[in-house]
């Protein structure tokens, strides 16, 4: 891996290298799972910064008011077909703010988990004057106190799910056209992906 350009193709060969099964022969098809499982999981944990993934990190401007006027209840649907969020299903949100080009008042978006939910009548727990409350359950984020939203436009930056890169470079021998990961990701990154992956499979392989 020592060029600059560093494929799927690439990471995928690295783990076989350094589990003993350079040619595939064993653990192919497992290794290809686990770059995506290793990159959808190093994504959302601590200690990640921007630059590392930097490909799926993305932002998306929602106008509230136009979307939703006259809605009974201020939700938006971030998974799934027909999602409001247009680049890709998220697998984290990271931070929801106004964009202040357009907001006529400028509010802290708090997350809370589902457990909080039946705290919300509870007035000690209730929201600040300058704070909207938000919590995400199936594929929708629910806003509170829904009468704060009416003209509010929010720009909702998310961890999007990473490509399945279901094109197969294998058929070409030489990876010839693999999807290249260092546009999406930092060389560090791509490192903790590979040794995410044959940790995985060395845990395999003590239990065969």
């Amino acid at each position: 891996m020592a060029d600059k350009t560093i494929t799927y193709y690439d990471v995928v060969q690295e783990i076989l290298k350094r589990v003993n099964d350079a040619d595939g022969d064993i653990y192919l098809e497992r290794a290809k799972e686990l770059v995506y499982e290793g990159i959808s999981s190093l994504a959302i944990s601590e200690g990640v910064s921007r630059d590392d993934i930097r490909g799926i990190l993305k932002s998306d401007v929602i106008d509230v008011a136009d979307k939703f006027s006259g809605s009974p209840e201020w939700r938006i649907k971030v998974k799934g077909s027909g999602r409001d969020l247009i680049e890709d299903n998220p697998a984290k949100i990271i931070t929801i703010v106004n964009d202040l080009t357009d907001s006529e008042t400028e509010y802290r978006y708090i997350e809370i988990s589902l457990s909080e939910l039946n705290r919300l009548n509870d007035e000690d727990y209730s929201p600040f004057d300058d704070e909207i409350f938000y919590y995400q359950r199936g594929d929708y984020i629910y806003f509170y106190p829904q009468d704060r939203m009416e003209t509010q436009k929010l720009v909702i930056t998310y961890i999007a799910e990473p490509d399945s890169y279901s094109y197969d470079p294998y058929s070409y021998g030489d990876g010839t056209g693999s999807p290249q990961l260092e546009r999406d990701f930092s060389l560090n990154f791509l490192y903790k992906t590979i040794d995410y992956g044959v940790g995985r499979i060395r845990e395999q392989q003590s239990g065969e």
